[in-house]
């Protein structure tokens, strides 16, 4: 019958989708069975798409329980006196760090981009700020701001807590992940992404918690002075995190210029500093007593080692050895995120598409009518999504953002000016009504972030070689830049895609998900 070719076609565009074919084949070529027929689509079809978030998903779950896995791994006594143990957990932490924090970034409401210019100045900032504390260490060694750092960290790592703790916390905790509690609040005092005051605070119980965790575990962290380096390594990755979550950089332009510079950055001040100034300032700051913190991630160091810093009693891996690459592997999700083919999302468009098509039609409609309208729909929902996606990804070639506001000399020129997220994404109406939101599908299209993850591990392991054969603080960007801008370039031909990597810009706008997007899918 007419119906059952529709029904086969529809199944064999979304095959992968069970939900459809089984609304359909739950219809027959009767008039009678039209209202039936819409019901079951209605009830099968699973959640609109626009309501994804990474922090609220079983993956969220597995890569946390895996950091703090590793934590827990590293406080017992047998692998603390392994002689290659530290090898292992530094590279684990490191990994998971990144992944965490690029994965939060995916639809995170602020995002700080960094332009080309600020990607240039940010090796001379970094010198400055390492040659200062250096000369804090080295000159005035009774000046301590100590104190001003430990306020500092706490609050920042207090923070980071509780936006990693919340939502994790909110996933396993059943009941008590839900919102049931209320707060009143002062007009004013908070307002929600669209700007509106909030007069009253949903949370769950598991948000208290979250809460009084996260001050433990910073005040923990302080009352040790930083010396009990499972809690240092805990508030050194989550505010690690934080920052590859709410910073990123704007084009691939942008991330090999400072990387490199970084790279330059590390070999100078760990190997060229010892011939210019006649100090290693890079270790000498990283193993101060005087400037301590959650800055670098810890572990035992066995007694009787040889090479520099001996006597200091931890394997140290610094955080910008973790969050400088891992600022490239945030971009590189980014990227596999705008040219995701969300099947899921077709095919849901396309089952509420039929179901609204079913609904409007007059009663007593023949079959054929019905076969052929519930195929039209399907098809043109099908590809609206489609072609959105194929739009988003135009939108992110040389910082075109279709609807702006923006002249278009403005738009081509927004990547080396450094542009808010504001003014990039104000802008016209149809800029968010044809905005592509994230959705779980990035999670089994991720080539470009899988290349640089794995580079990196290989970048570590070499530095680590190196240190173990020379004896000998090594400049660990030295080994994981070369990695991983080459993961991308190595990956960009194999897919016919260096073209596009080199004119991608990254929209801050990209992947938030906006309020009634989902509402528009059958409009």
């Amino acid at each position: 019958t007419n119906i059952e070719h529709a029904v086969r076609r529809l199944g064999s565009c979304f095959h992968q989708q069970g939900h459809l074919k089984r609304g359909l084949g739950s219809f027959r070529a009767t008039n009678t069975e039209q209202e039936a027929a819409a019901s079951a689509l209605t009830a099968s079809s699973p959640p609109k798409p626009g309501s994804w978030k990474w922090e609220e998903s079983r993956d969220s779950v597995l890569a946390y329980g895996a950091l703090l896995g590793l934590l827990g791994l590293g406080t017992l006594p047998a692998v603390q006196q392994n002689q290659v143990a530290d090898l292992p957990y530094f590279v684990g932490l490191a990994l998971a760090t990144i992944y965490i924090g690029a994965h939060r970034g995916l639809t995170t409401g602020q995002r700080q981009m960094i332009s080309f210019k600020e990607g240039i100045l940010a090796p001379i900032m970094a010198s400055v700020s390492l040659f200062g504390c250096y000369l804090l260490i080295k000159y005035l060694p009774d000046f301590s701001l100590q104190t001003f750092l430990n306020g500092y960290f706490w609050l920042l790592g207090s923070i980071a807590g509780i936006g990693a703790f919340g939502p994790l916390l909110r996933q396993v905790g059943g009941p008590l992940g839900q919102k049931s509690l209320q707060l009143p609040l002062p007009e004013g005092l908070l307002q929600d992404e669209q700007g509106e005051s909030v007069r009253t605070a949903e949370f769950a119980p598991s948000d208290v918690l979250a809460v009084v965790l996260s001050l433990a575990v910073a005040s923990g962290d302080l009352a040790s002075n930083h010396s009990n380096f499972t809690l240092n390594n805990l508030m050194a990755c989550l505010i690690a995190t934080d920052i590859l979550q709410l910073v990123g950089l704007r084009s691939f332009r942008t991330a090999g210029l400072m990387l490199c510079g970084l790279l330059l950055y590390d070999v100078f001040w760990v190997f060229g500093s010892p011939k210019v100034i006649g100090d290693n300032v890079m270790l000498t700051v990283a193993t101060s007593d005087i400037i301590t913190g959650p800055m670098r991630i810890l572990f035992p160091r066995q007694p009787g080692g040889v090479g520099e810093a001996a006597d200091f009693q931890f394997s140290l891996l610094g955080l910008g050895d973790i969050a400088i690459p891992g600022l490239l592997a945030c971009l590189a999700l980014r990227y596999d995120a705008s040219r995701t083919v969300d099947m899921k999302a077709r095919a849901q468009a396309a089952a509420q598409a039929i179901t609204d098509a079913l609904a409007s039609l007059e009663p007593g409609s023949s079959g054929k009518q019905m076969a052929e309208t519930a195929a039209d729909a399907a098809f043109a929902a099908y590809d609206r999504v489609a072609d959105r996606e194929l739009q988003q990804r135009e939108n992110t070639v040389n910082g075109v953002n279709a609807g702006s506001s923006l002249p278009a000399t403005s738009k081509a020129a927004s990547m080396d000016t450094g542009l808010s997220s504001a003014q990039e994404t104000q802008g016209g109406g149809s800029a968010q009504a044809g905005k592509v939101v994230v959705s779980e599908a990035v999670l089994q299209q991720r080539p470009y972030f899988q290349a640089v993850a794995g580079s990196y591990i290989g970048g570590l392991l070499a530095a680590f070689a190196a240190n173990n054969i020379t004896h000998l603080g090594q400049p660990a960007l030295l080994y994981i830049v070369p990695a991983t801008l080459g993961a991308v370039m190595v990956t960009g031909p194999s897919r016919d895609e260096l073209g596009r990597l080199w004119e991608y810009t990254d929209l801050p706008s990209f992947g938030i998900p906006v309020p009634g997007e989902s509402s528009k899918e059958s409009t």
